[in-house]
Formats: structure tokens, C-alpha cells, sequence
């Protein structure tokens, strides 16, 4: 494989939207994702992800291109290491003979494949201890009391942790997989005091495994079984490894996505048990945290696969409590988020097997955006006393410092005023009143030195043409019949348009319009490029300005020709070459007859 094989290689296994929205805080506007631009200072958001062609433009900097320009300009990295760093990052196996990074890399590299296959060898460790071993008939009877069909467990390879301190160790060793190794996999635990004495992290626990994006199992979380050690964890999870970071992953992230490709909603449950128990009614967009409070970074996980979160915790006050906590994360990232209340305090999974799904489904009908519920819950405890109020104005406090949609502000205020009898204008007076306490800007990239919105040049001749032939691909035919390429006076230009002459750009489905940006060389057209392709531009009569325009490239070539024949007579008269000057007079009057 050639250098730019194996970079569209990666492009075509890395999504532009995922890779930017741990740097940018993205939103979905119809088809394409907005964003603060992490290259300029900018108030309003001018950045533009499209996520249908896999390329990103600034209209406030000009700054745009693929996902490996993006890369390399936040980063600050070659087009090589660009490359190497997304391979790396999402697991691509990437031709032998193109790896030629440092030892390092390739020791990282070689480090994560290892990993992988130890967190596999422990999955099927852990799953032929519940269906074959006899110590895992508790395991078995613990999912039959919890009525999780067998096609789910199966589906979800769950597994069963011995008793035991060594269990898990004794089968890795046999298998050849390195005890420091599988600590890096977090399967194992060594003794603090420095010893080499290794143990199981996870010991009689129902297994569930986890699962990045690309459907690989990287990790584990472990349910410990009834008549366990009281002073364990409920709940135990793999910790961070190489290639698990639960502040950044959902549990069933991937089977989540594609459920939600029509609906475009999803529901954020706490428990792995919650979450199976919606499988077990067939229902699948739904995903749940890792053991921790939820994240920045995982409610964009939430967003790029819907345009609305539905929250389905617990019934009881700590569900309650965690559901409100995640507020302001929903608000910031500016993705819209409802709640459902299940009643008598019960949780997902007792609901669902007391009532089925179409209850369920009438609970989601009656949903209710998750802010205006917590504003209607704080002000509903009002006590009725003047240090009650202020108790109340200051728990809300961050709820305004993180909303920034007009429309939600405004419904939040008048929830506020109608209950306090006062104006949605005193309301917002003060809860901005108190400055102390408002978080601190989000962490952004090394930015260049601010910088005006671009105001963009008037835009020539042929800048004119190549916009309408990229926004109006049907109108490539023409240019290329007008012959007018060689009236093109900017070689980039000219080299862009004689590209899409060539590469059949009439179908635009033959070719996807990124096929174009990978063969372009210079950034500057790189940039170009993006621009027209996601700047809106819309004509009523396109083939017609498209007409106007070429004749007019053609008029300026014959004028600028016309020149330079009247200096050539010029010339050929001074010499006295009288056949010389008879050609050049030909010439210029058939160029002034054909544009007459």
C-alpha cells in the first residue's frame, strides 16, 4: 500500500465527528455538527463539522479539511504522525511496512494488541465458568431470579468470577499472558507491599463484559453475587487502562448507535442489570455510565448518536439526586435531555418486569425536559421564608451558568417567577447576582492569537465557477465541453477544476466529494475546497450564471491575448518583419470578430 493508501485507510475508519468532539464541544444542527473553533477566539460558533463528507471548515478563520489535517494542526504533527497517532488511537492495523514510527510506537502499539488478547483470554475464562463450571450454578441462578433471558446473556457473553484469589491468574499464566501485563489489562491486582504475589481482581462476581465503539470487549464490570463479602463493592469495574477510560465510554455504546440511527433518541441508564433488562424487552437504544458520575465527554458520546437523552434512573432520591447532577453537562454541550419518573421508587428493572414495555412507552410520551423538571422540583420545596428563597435562587445558580439556549432560559425563568411571585427580569438579576462558584472555561487547544472574522476577498473568475461546480455537480459537463480550463489563470484553481472534470464528478454518486480533497496537494486548496462545499449557495438560475461566467473567463482571455498580440505588431513593425505583422493582424481581427 502506498503513504496515501494507507491514509484513507484510516479516514475511512475514524469518524471526523467522533475524533473532533474530544477537542470541541459539538452540536447538531440538521446534517452537520457546530462548535466554538478550537484554532481562533470566537464567541459565536462558526465551526462546522460534516459528518456525510468527513471534513471541517472555519467560516471565522478559513481553517478546514479532513480529519488527519485536523489532527495534525491541533496536535501539531506530521502528516506520518498524524497518520500513526489515529491508528493508534482506534486500533487500525495499519501494512507492516508502512510502521515505520519510533520503537515506542511500535512497543505501544505491540503493548495494546497484547492487552486485547489477555482481556479476551479472560472472557472466555469468565464465560465458561458460568455455563460449564460447577461454581457457577450461584451465577446461574442469580440471572434466573433476575429473569434475563438466555438469548441476551448469550448475546452479551456474560461470565462468572471463582472464588478464589488465583483462579483467573493460574489460566492466564497457563495461556503464556504475563502477570504484569494482565495488571495492565486490570485484570489482575499485586500485593502494594512490593511482593511479586499477584491476585484476581474479580472474585465470585456475575462478569459483564464492556465493549468500545468497534464492538471489541476492552474491559469488565462485576456484579458480586448474594451471600458475597458484605464489605466488597457492590459493583466492581475494570480500572483505567490503555484501552479503557470509563469517563470517556458507555456501556453498549455500540449496539445503542445503531438502534438509534431512525429514532435519534436515547435512554441513559446506571446499571448494567437496568440496561439488560431493556434488552431482554427488545429494546435497545439505551446505554449506561461505568461506575461513575456521568461525563462532559460521554454526554458528546450521547450526542453524536442522538438529538435527545432520555434519563431512566432509579425512582428513589440518590437516582433522583444523580439524575439532576448530570444537568448542567446536558446544557453545556447544549443536547437536549428529558427524564422519566418511574413510581413508588422503583428502578428500571423492577419497572419493566412489573409492567412491560408499553408502560414504558407511556412513560416517554409523558417525558419532561430535564431542566424544567429541576426547576419545578427546587421551587416546589420552598419553605415560604426569605432565607428559603435564597436557598433556592443559589441551588438553581448553576443551572443558568450552564444553560445557553434562549428558549430553555426563558421557560426556566417563568417557572421561577410564577412561583415567587416576582418578574422572569428579578429572577435573571439574581440568579446572575452571584458571580463565585461559575466554572471555569472548558480547557480549549493552543490557540493562535485572536484573530477578526475572516472578511473574505471578492472572489474571481474562476473561484466563481469551481463554487458552482462543486455545489451543482450536474454542471461539471458543461465547463468541461466549454473548454475554458485554459483560461484559468491560478494554477491551483485550474489544477482543482480540471479534477473534477476528470473524476466524473457529474454522478455525485460515483464519487463521494471527499475522493476530490484527498487528491488536492496544497492546504490552501484543501481549504477552498471545504468552504464551497459547506458554505450555503444557492442560485435560481445556476446553468445560466455558470454560462455568464464562463463567457466572461473566455472575453478576459481573448483580451489578455489581445495584448499580448498588439506588443507582439508592435514589436514585428519596429523589425520591419512585414510577414510577421500580416499573421498578427489576422489574428487580433479574428478575436475581435468572435467577441463582437
Amino acid at each position: 500500500m502506498t503513504g496515501s493508501a494507507v491514509a484513507s485507510l484510516v479516514k475511512q475508519s475514524v469518524d471526523i465527528v467522533e475524533e473532533i468532539g474530544h477537542v470541541v464541544r459539538l452540536r447538531r444542527s440538521g446534517n452537520r455538527h457546530v462548535g466554538l473553533c478550537p484554532f481562533h477566539q470566537e464567541k459565536t460558533p462558526s465551526f462546522q463539522v460534516d459528518a456525510d463528507n468527513q471534513l471541517y471548515y472555519c467560516f471565522g478563520c478559513g481553517t478546514g479539511g479532513d480529519v488527519l489535517s485536523f489532527v495534525m494542526k491541533h496536535r501539531n504533527l506530521s502528516f506520518g504522525d498524524a497518520v500513526k497517532y489515529l491508528a493508534d488511537r482506534y486500533n487500525i492495523a495499519l501494512p507492516q511496512k508502512e510502521q515505520v514510527g519510533s520503537d515506542l510506537y511500535e512497543a505501544n502499539r505491540e503493548e495494546r494488541r497484547q492487552i486485547l488478547a489477555a482481556v479476551e483470554c479472560a472472557a472466555d475464562f469468565f464465560y465458561r465458568q458460568l455455563h460449564m463450571a460447577p461454581d457457577g450454578r450461584a451465577a446461574r441462578e442469580y440471572i434466573a431470579s433476575r429473569g434475563l433471558p438466555r438469548e441476551v446473556v448469550e448475546s452479551q457473553k456474560l461470565g462468572y468470577a471463582p472464588s478464589g484469589r488465583d483462579r483467573l491468574f493460574e489460566h492466564l499464566r497457563k495461556s503464556g499472558i504475563e502477570p504484569a501485563l494482565a495488571v495492565k489489562a486490570g485484570l489482575l491486582g499485586q500485593n502494594s507491599n512490593g511482593s511479586a504475589r499477584f491476585y484476581d481482581r474479580f472474585r465470585n462476581r456475575l462478569i459483564f463484559p464492556i465493549k468500545d465503539e468497534r464492538d471489541t470487549v476492552v474491559a469488565f464490570g462485576g456484579r458480586i453475587l448474594p451471600g458475597g463479602d458484605a464489605n466488597e463493592p457492590k459493583y466492581l469495574n475494570s480500572p483505567e487502562t490503555p484501552l479503557y477510560h470509563k469517563g470517556r465510554m458507555l456501556y453498549q455504546y455500540s449496539v445503542a448507535r445503531q438502534a438509534c440511527n431512525k429514532t435519534r433518541q436515547a435512554l441513559l441508564v446506571e446499571g448494567y442489570m437496568d440496561l439488560l433488562s431493556f434488552h431482554a424487552q427488545g429494546f435497545h437504544r439505551v446505554v449506561a455510565t461505568l461506575g461513575t458520575a456521568l461525563t462532559s465527554q460521554q454526554v458528546r458520546l450521547l450526542g453524536r448518536m442522538s438529538d435527545e437523552v432520555v434519563l431512566a434512573y432509579d425512582g428513589d432520591d440518590a437516582g433522583q439526586k444523580a439524575m439532576l447532577r448530570a444537568l448542567p453537562l446536558f446544557l453545556s454541550e447544549e443536547l437536549s435531555a428529558s427524564c422519566i419518573r418511574f413510581p413508588d421508587g422503583l428502578d428500571p428493572d423492577d419497572f419493566l418486569k412489573k409492567v412491560g414495555l408499553s408502560e414504558l412507552e407511556r412513560l416517554l410520551d409523558q417525558r419532561e425536559e430535564l431542566g424544567a423538571y429541576a426547576v419545578r422540583k427546587a421551587v416546589a420545596a420552598w419553605d415560604g421564608s426569605s432565607a428559603g428563597r435564597m436557598r433556592v435562587f443559589s441551588e438553581l445558580q448553576p443551572v443558568f451558568q450552564s444553560v445557553r439556549q434562549p428558549l430553555l432560559r426563558s421557560e426556566y425563568l417563568r417557572i421561577i417567577a410564577d412561583r415567587f411571585l416576582i418578574t422572569e427580569k428579578v429572577a435573571e438579576e439574581q440568579l446572575l447576582h452571584e458571580k463565585q462558584g461559575r466554572p471555569e472555561p472548558v480547557a480549549r487547544a493552543p490557540i493562535r492569537a485572536a484573530t477578526s472574522r475572516r472578511q473574505a476577498p471578492l472572489e474571481s473568475l474562476e473561484e466563481k465557477v469551481l463554487r458552482l461546480m462543486i455545489k451543482y455537480p450536474d454542471l461539471v459537463g458543461c465547463v468541461r465541453d466549454s473548454d475554458v480550463l485554459g483560461c484559468f489563470e491560478e494554477p491551483g484553481l485550474a489544477a482543482m477544476a480540471g479534477l473534477l472534470c476528470r473524476a466524473g464528478f457529474c454522478d455525485r454518486q460515483e464519487i463521494k466529494d471527499s475522493s476530490l480533497f484527498d487528491q488536492l496537494r496544497e492546504s490552501d486548496l484543501h481549504e477552498l475546497y471545504t468552504r464551497y462545499l459547506l458554505e450555503p449557495f444557492d442560485l435560481e438560475q445556476p446553468e445560466m450564471q455558470l454560462r455568464d461566467w464562463l463567457e466572461a473567463l473566455a472575453k478576459r482571455m481573448a483580451k489578455k491575448r489581445k495584448k499580448e498580440l498588439e506588443r507582439s505588431l508592435r514589436e514585428a513593425e519596429r523589425t520591419g518583419d512585414r510577414d510577421r505583422v500580416a499573421s498578427l493582424l489576422v489574428e487580433i481581427r479574428n478575436g475581435r470578430d468572435q467577441y463582437r
